[in-house]
């Protein structure tokens, strides 16, 4: 069912970095707004007039849905929630709507290797959905969900 975006309340906004197809990075506008049921809206705005929105259950799902068009033409959105091995648990979406996401590692070395550095950096595995991260990290939206299925599947 698509909403209007009058029914959606405004939740918070904020400013993230995209590299363009030439290489040059970007300052976007992304809000984030909800409506009654729970349903979740990501708005991005380019500097220019191009403007675009996804729908979801939780942010990172509508963060996903309003990257991909940008992204088929060569944009990379410079934020966790854009890495291929992050997302939230379902407990997450949840408990913050996608707010917070986890790192899954490829192996048990890999995580072992990220589980002593996270210690001495108490960092720990959850991420902020919109923290930045280098262009060597992330990914597009297709590029994250066939990770997310090989990782469930185990056959990485």
């Amino acid at each position: 069912m698509h909403m209007n975006l009058e029914q959606y309340r405004d939740m918070f906004g904020e400013e993230i970095s995209v590299r363009a197809p030439d290489g040059a990075v970007q300052a976007w506008s992304l809000q984030v707004s909800m409506n009654g049921h729970g349903d979740w809206r990501v708005r991005l705005s380019d500097s220019g007039d191009g403007e675009w929105e996804g729908d979801g259950h939780d942010v990172f799902d509508a963060f996903a849905v309003a990257r991909s068009e940008p992204e088929s033409r060569g944009f990379r959105f410079l934020v966790v929630g854009a890495r291929p091995d992050c997302w939230p648990s379902g407990m997450r979406s949840q408990m913050d709507g996608g707010l917070q996401v986890y790192v899954h590692y490829n192996s048990a070395l890999q995580r072992l290797i990220h589980d002593l550095a996270d210690v001495f950096s108490r960092r720990g595995l959850l991420r902020y959905v919109f923290a930045p991260a280098p262009i060597s990290k992330v990914g597009t939206a297709q590029e994250q969900a066939a990770f997310r299925k090989r990782w469930k599947m185990r056959i990485l």
